[in-house]
């Protein structure tokens, strides 16, 4: 992803099996559980297929970190 102060890497790390017989039961449950939480102001989160996105928006780099820190850490729950 491109950003103001030059390009963002994030390395996949795991992924899920495609058109597996259980997937998108499973898919379900986990992305239900994990849209329905309430998020701070600022934080929003996306999902779309089998991907997963936080839109945050804080005044600085220091607390957008901070913030995004703390929403990583409720998601990897």
């Amino acid at each position: 992803m491109q950003t103001s102060q030059g390009p963002v890497f994030w390395p996949q790390q795991q992924g899920c099996a495609q058109r597996s017989c259980t997937g998108l039961m499973f898919w379900n449950w986990v992305a239900n559980e994990i849209l329905l939480e309430s998020w701070k102001p600022g934080v929003h989160l996306q999902a779309f297929a089998d991907d997963f996105v936080f839109v945050i928006s804080e005044p600085t780099g220091a607390i957008l970190k901070s913030t995004a820190h703390e929403a990583l850490a409720v998601f990897k729950g």
